[in-house]
């Protein structure tokens, strides 16, 4: 027999001997509750049931109240949600338009550039003068678009979503 074989079936011996164990250990204690619920409760009296009526008049109040506040509070968050996400997409749609801008006018000095070299009669001051044109039509770009992005307005913090109190407790039933 092989040790794998040999390894495997005591291992399956002392999984069977632990499963069966507790079963063995616990089988002589019992609870002893043989205890009849009907026997333990009593009817409720009038005055009993009229309190309780009164304490779910009041309950239903007080609940009505609660959901009202739930509600208005969520109406206002909701509300200022809306607000938040119109701010953000207008400053998300500002951005697009301000990077567009900045890439067409870097790919404006880039083609300049290309077309200032391309000729095969330019001498190497001619190309160095095309490169400074490109250089410094570039870092207008990257200043008019820095200028662009600190000029729009911050956006507010996200909204929290409202705390509101924990439900009513509904009184006991008697």
């Amino acid at each position: 027999m092989s040790k794998n074989l040999k390894s495997r079936i005591i291992a399956g011996t002392v999984g069977v001997a632990l499963l069966l164990t507790p079963t063995v250990a616990f089988a002589g204690t019992t609870t002893a509750s043989t205890t009849s619920l009907a026997s333990s409760t009593t009817k409720p009296t009038a005055a009993d049931r009229a309190a309780y009526k009164v304490a779910l008049a009041a309950y239903r109040v007080v609940l009505k109240a609660w959901q009202n506040t739930r509600n208005a509070a969520q109406v206002a968050y909701k509300a200022t949600i809306v607000t938040y996400r119109a701010t953000v997409k207008a400053n998300n749609t500002s951005l697009r338009q301000i990077n567009a801008t900045f890439n067409a006018a870097v790919n404006a000095a880039k083609a300049a550039y290309t077309l200032a070299v391309a000729p095969t009669t330019t001498t190497a001051a001619t190309r160095q003068v095309a490169l400074n044109t490109r250089v410094a039509a570039v870092a207008s770009a990257t200043a008019t678009r820095a200028a662009a992005i600190a000029a729009l307005p911050t956006i507010s913090v996200k909204p929290v979503a409202p705390k509101v109190a924990p439900k009513p407790v509904t009184p006991v039933k008697p």
